[in-house]
């Protein structure tokens, strides 16, 4: 999956220069023009979505997938030509996931929830819709009915669910048999349960002579690293860029930029799919995904 950032820097630095730069742009427009006029409304309207990030092999891909926002915003105008303008948004965010390849599967005995691990074939296709309350600040600039601005976002995560399925076919590490089966996934990302406590409809296989569940549906974690981590974190932040046509005084439809600055996912329960590491641990990933999204809206200022 191609990088569309790769800042010489760490995220944590470039999201901290961003929220200066912000605060800079703020602080010398205020002092710029004494004198203003503050004016609000409201736009909605589609996100073409996608988590930028490095994939582990190119049977993993990321697509685009599709949300919406919604939200109100503030303006204040310095002049007739130049201002700045604030908005509380709720926005969906996220990708179409998929990964065809080598790969592992866990099962749970029924009678002590034991792990038995199986190696063979995985074919996942999950959407991920995350829910944001987006909080951008921008600086605008109007060429007749064009409006430009460009700004800082933060973002704060509110809802993360995941859903699809997950077909597998292989043999367990000792030699029996998996055949081909197919579970839905119904993930909640924030605080999903783990383990067995994440099966939530199930038949049963017998696995190395051992009655184990084949489950039908999976929360997030039936998979998971050894802590009490969610996969996303709680904050993202980003840049923002756009345009926007006034119809009239007050009726406008725009498209903006929003490009992700941090790393939405945390490196302790973001896995592998490919394999196990030694002992059978689940391997995690220390790399960056960000949040990438189109806005098309529709609004109305007054």
């Amino acid at each position: 999956m191609s990088r569309l950032f790769n800042a010489a820097c760490k995220p944590n630095t470039i999201v901290m220069r961003s929220i200066f730069l912000g605060l800079a742009i703020l602080l010398f427009t205020s002092a710029t023009f004494a004198q203003g006029e503050f004016s609000g409304g409201f736009k909605a309207g589609l996100n073409f979505n996608n988590i930028d990030g490095p994939a582990e092999t190119a049977d993993e891909v990321f697509e685009s997938n599709i949300g919406f926002h919604i939200g109100a915003s503030f303006v204040y105008s310095f002049t007739d030509l130049i201002g700045v303008k604030a908005e509380l948004m709720y926005s969906q965010k996220g990708t179409q996931y998929t990964y065809d390849g080598p790969s592992y599967f866990t099962f749970y005995t029924t009678n002590t929830g034991t792990p038995i691990f199986a190696t063979g074939n995985r074919n996942s296709d999950i959407s991920v819709s995350n829910s944001y309350i987006d909080i951008p600040v921008l600086l605008y600039y109007k060429v007749g009915r064009l409006e430009f601005e460009a700004g800082v976002n933060a973002g704060f995560l509110i809802g993360s669910s995941g859903s699809g399925g997950i077909t597998f076919s292989g043999a367990t590490q000792a030699g029996t048999p998996v055949p081909r089966f197919t579970t839905g996934v119904d993930y909640g990302y924030i605080n999903g349960e783990r383990g067995v406590n994440a099966i939530q409809g199930s038949s049963t296989i017998t696995l190395n002579t051992l009655q184990s569940f084949l489950p039908e549906s999976i929360d997030a974690y039936y998979e998971s690293a050894d802590n009490d981590k969610n996969k996303y974190k709680s904050l993202d932040f980003g840049w923002n860029a756009g345009v926007a046509f006034f119809l009239n005084e007050g009726l406008f439809v725009g498209v903006r930029g929003n490009f992700g600055l941090s790393d939405i996912t945390n490196e302790e329960q973001d896995l592998s799919p490919v394999s196990l590491a030694p002992g059978n641990r689940y391997q995690t990933r220390n790399d960056e995904d960000r949040n990438i999204s189109i806005q098309a809206s529709v609004g109305f200022r007054f």
